[in-house]
């Protein structure tokens, strides 16, 4: 066979993706490869990106919320004629795609970023379509171990699943001549009660009242932005909120932060572990966190802990009374974020691709 063409479909173009694509795009004489997006953003994205330089297509959209609903995909495929299609959702689009797969004859690979904890909760047709898509794949992608035991409940074996992990370009964020410690604590993330951002003042509150003095940054925007800055002068917490920040222009703030909190009802990843490994920020989470147990190692670079307010604040209080361990914790957070580059993330498509060929 010559060498595969290959289609990776995806909702929208985002920061952590584009330099896999670059990567991808430069493999010639082993694939050539396209990316189709859905959309060129969505109504809760606030990226302001550089497009990396590889051959992508931007469909016309057909729904305005985010359940994306692109018709014309069809044309596109019949137009490229892809031997594999990677798909990174369940979408009425990326469906299209899979249908069209089967017809054709073309080798389809789900790429899932989600977990036996983010899916516990689907309902059953959602179960079902997964269990019908799954039936016919020709491979499997997910982005760590919590993808690898969601397809492993579905009945795949783990020789056909591949790690493509989510990642920053990790040299970015730790800074040669980095900036003094401004900030205890530090959170990033959308405003809304899935990022639990009342979580963390409550935290940073019990630290204040122990510790005597806590300073915060709070990164991003959401819906509750009002009631969120409320309650920080209410409970007269020292802070500081930049609003949304783009992504080349974070690493100096995870850079002035001692530990990052990261607390989530439920998340299949979290790239911002990854930026605040990078930039040698020990992490406290959860186990909603995709990241947990993958890139955060509890008492090594961080913390995996139970969603109470006083078990988080006094991990906190440890490492911001403990000088020594603080920065073995930072140093091992840089070591830990390594594996997780653009690289390695590329070459799980490359041998999942390889895979489904066999």
């Amino acid at each position: 066979m010559q060498q595969p063409k290959v289609l990776y479909l995806t909702n929208i173009p985002v920061p952590y993706r584009e330099k896999m694509h670059e990567i991808l795009a430069s493999k010639h004489g082993i694939i050539t490869y396209r990316v189709v997006y859905c959309a060129k953003t969505e109504p809760n994205r606030q990226w302001k990106l550089k497009e990396g330089n590889y051959d992508k297509v931007y469909m016309e959209e057909e729904a305005t919320s985010l359940i994306h609903n692109n018709r014309s995909v069809i044309k596109h495929l019949a137009g490229y004629k892809p031997d594999v299609v990677i798909s990174t959702g369940f979408n009425p689009t990326m469906l299209y795609a899979f249908v069209w797969c089967i017809f054709k004859g073309k080798k389809f690979i789900p790429f899932n970023d989600g977990t036996l904890f983010s899916e516990s909760t689907f309902s059953v047709i959602h179960k079902l379509v997964r269990t019908i898509v799954f039936r016919f794949s020709a491979a499997f992608i997910t982005t760590g171990i919590g993808g690898v035991d969601l397809y492993e409940s579905y009945g795949i074996s783990k020789d056909r699943i591949f790690i493509s992990h989510l990642c920053v370009e990790n040299s970015l964020y730790k800074l040669s001549d980095p900036p003094p410690k401004q900030y205890d604590l530090m959170f990033s993330g959308q405003l809304i009660d899935r990022k639990m951002p009342f979580f963390f003042i409550d935290v940073a509150k019990q630290v204040k009242q122990k510790l005597g003095t806590c300073k915060v940054l709070i990164l991003g925007d959401g819906p509750l932005r009002n009631e969120v800055l409320a309650k920080l002068e209410e409970d007269k917490i020292d802070y500081d909120y930049p609003g949304f920040v783009q992504p080349d222009t974070i690493p100096v703030f995870y850079n002035r932060s001692k530990i990052f909190l990261f607390p989530t009802q439920s998340d299949p990843w979290g790239i911002v572990a990854n930026e605040a490994c990078a930039s040698g920020v020990p992490v406290i989470t959860c186990k909603n966190s995709g990241a947990a147990d993958d890139l955060i190692i509890n008492g090594y670079n961080g913390y995996v802990l139970p969603l109470e307010t006083e078990i988080w604040a006094n991990a906190a209080l440890q490492l911001l009374t403990d000088e020594k361990l603080l920065q073995q914790f930072s140093v091992n957070a840089v070591i830990s974020v390594q594996q997780y580059n653009p690289a390695n993330a590329a070459k799980g498509i490359e041998d999942a691709v390889a895979n489904s060929l066999i």
